[in-house]
């Protein structure tokens, strides 16, 4: 009966494009769905192979079908990422994680145009490069590129008021532009080499820098000849460092997808002017959509407002949306962006199978770090399965400078980007209790306003450190949460000792099990957390005092040096001229900061500004 009444609701559906919305009984909408022809989807749902396959259980619960009309299918594409994200349906794929890698911006447009680190791109004329899927080794790239090609780093606002070279000038690592020390064509020379490179010429870039070092050599330009056998080398490191998977100069993804264990792991590699710079891995709950949906509708949110999009992305499938997602991905990029399956011995088939085992075999893992989280849970008594684990730590120097860490731990990985750090506010004197209850309760009381709530709390400690856990979570009425204490061993024969809530006994942790491994780890991993930020703490500390002692300079002049150059670290890099523009500072005193910063006294100072700016 339920059936057909289902099935008369999609017979009475426009034939026009549009979204379809499956609700449950009560009227919450289980299922988004977009089409060209409303009722011929809609139909198909309750006709052949679909219903007695991968949707069945979704349709089990289906009480009725809702749509809205739209005029054209790209409309049907946007309404239907829209309601995804408002209502949130069980059945629907929805990426969470909404971290972007970084990409490098060229600022063609400019005059003298410079490299930047953003997370999106943007409509400005500008050329953007990536995304790189490490920060570690986009940091790299930019440094060995700052190192070899000296484009300037300063921004647009301090470039306009610059009326002297900056150190870097001095250390020949920027051709100073901001004061007129090179040409606009010379200027621009780098910066082609800059974009073959970040383009993916990087052979063709090093023929070229090799004849040109070898053309000043023979016209006895040995310094010129050595700046430009230094960037080559430079140049032939990165190279070294990144696979060659593709003759081809243009960008390409390759998108591979396995199931298994009620899971779809969706695998992005990234290849950039035929060189494979990394990828990304995204696991999802089987909706028990079909595949060719899964990816369609992966591909419109991944590559969504701002990604940066290849001219070409393999798809693991042939998709009947792939004309539909051009369109829209080429509106996006200003460009053409081809979506194609590639068949075995066509252009880009092997790059696309190594895209589908990296999916299966990263699946398997995620897979088997579930297995240990059952494991984990079996063993310690825990409630849930402990898919989020949080481990907090305390570090202090006999009471100064206390600080806490609390580190995060999905599905059995570290999720560094959710770590966090906290000074400690309210307790005076060593009482590591009190301390941990600040972290703790500050931490919770975010959680319960709002925020994500742990499954499982862990603390570096004993049974103490158990009890503090235990009555911030009673304090502000949190049920639900787990909490277990791991504390070392005293003596090398003994087990370390997991300590659990309600009970006398200790849990001796022997043997190296997978459960035992993860324990220890997320615990290694607060207290190494915390020891790092207390000694960049102490680090600050101790060069601040050192500006205390600089006759002169009392905590007006400290503070403008402070926040005018980022911390000591910065103050310290400055130049003098750097110094005595600082709100309060003049030659003299500059002079005296600089001379006691690097141990070295310089005598007959140059009173002229334009002097003293050769200076380091």
């Amino acid at each position: 009966m339920k059936e057909t009444n289902l099935q008369a609701q999609a017979e009475a559906l426009p034939q026009s494009p549009g979204v379809y919305l499956f609700k449950d009984s009560k009227g919450g909408v289980l299922y988004v769905g977009k089409a060209k022809d409303l009722r011929k989807r809609v139909r198909s749902y309750f006709q052949g192979r679909e219903q007695d396959t991968k949707t069945s259980l979704m349709l089990s619960k289906v009480g009725g079908v809702d749509h809205i009309a739209t005029r054209t299918e790209k409309e049907a594409l946007i309404l239907e990422d829209t309601l995804i994200k408002e209502h949130h349906p069980r059945y629907n794929i929805q990426l969470r994680d909404d971290k972007r890698y970084p990409l490098l911006r060229l600022s063609v447009g400019e005059r003298f145009p410079r490299l930047s680190v953003v997370r999106r791109t943007r409509e400005d004329g500008a050329l953007y490069y990536g995304p790189f899927p490490s920060a570690t080794s986009m940091r790299e790239t930019l440094r060995v590129i700052h190192k070899a090609f000296p484009l300037r780093r300063c921004s647009a606002q301090q470039f306009a008021h610059r009326s002297r070279p900056c150190l870097n000038f001095q250390m020949m690592r920027c051709l100073g532009p901001c004061c007129n020390e090179v040409s606009e064509e010379e200027y621009r020379g780098i910066v082609d080499q800059v974009r073959l490179f970040l383009e993916g010429r990087s052979d063709y870039l090093a023929e070229e820098l090799r004849r040109g070092m070898d053309q000043e050599a023979e016209e006895l330009k040995f310094e010129e000849a050595a700046r430009t056998r230094d960037r080559l080398a430079a140049l032939e490191r990165i190279i070294e460092g990144q696979r060659v998977v593709s003759q081809e100069s243009f960008h390409r993804d390759a998108v591979g997808l396995a199931s298994g264990g009620g899971k779809v792991g969706i695998q992005v590699l990234f290849v950039r002017g035929g060189r494979l710079l990394g990828g990304r891995f995204f696991s999802i709950k089987d909706a028990g959509l079909p595949d060719q949906e899964v990816i369609s509708t992966f591909l419109y949110q991944f590559y969504g407002e701002g990604q940066f999009i290849p001219q070409e992305i393999l798809a693991p499938l042939p998709l009947n949306d792939a004309p539909l997602l051009q369109e829209v991905l080429g509106e996006q990029t200003k460009g053409t962006v081809r979506i194609r399956c590639p068949r075995k011995g066509s252009k880009g088939y092997d790059l696309l199978q190594m895209a589908q085992e990296n999916a299966a075999v990263k699946l398997r893992g995620q897979l088997h770090g579930e297995d240990v989280l059952k494991e984990m849970q079996e063993r310690f008594s825990l409630t849930h399965i402990p898919a989020r684990i949080e481990g907090f730590d305390i570090s202090n120097l006999g009471g100064g400078l206390a600080v806490g860490s609390q580190v995060v731990f999905e599905d059995g990985e570290p999720a560094k980007a959710r770590y966090r750090r906290y000074r400690i506010k309210t307790v005076q004197g060593m009482d590591d209790y009190a301390m941990l209850y600040e972290v703790l309760l500050r931490r919770l009381r975010r959680g319960k306003g709002g925020g994500e709530l742990p499954d499982l709390i862990l603390i570096d400690g004993g049974k103490g450190q158990l009890n503090v856990a235990l009555e911030v979570l009673k304090e502000l009425e949190i049920k639900g949460v787990d909490a277990l204490s791991l504390a070392k061993k005293r003596k090398a024969e003994e087990a370390e000792k997991v300590f659990l809530p309600n009970r006398k006994e200790f849990i001796p942790l022997k043997g190296s099990s997978s459960a035992t491994l993860l324990l220890q780890w997320v615990r290694d991993e607060a207290h190494r957390f915390a020891i790092s930020y207390h000694k960049r703490l102490r680090g600050k500390e101790v060069f601040a005092s050192i500006l205390d002692k600089i006759p002169g300079i009392g905590k007006t002049k400290k503070r403008a040096l402070l926040e005018q150059f980022g911390g000591m670290e910065g103050v310290a890099q400055a130049s003098l001229e750097e110094l005595a523009q600082v709100r309060g500072m003049n030659n003299s005193l500059a002079q005296r900061v600089w001379e006691h910063l690097h141990g070295v006294k310089i005598n007959n100072l140059p009173r002229k500004d334009t002097e003293i700016s050769r200076l380091k």
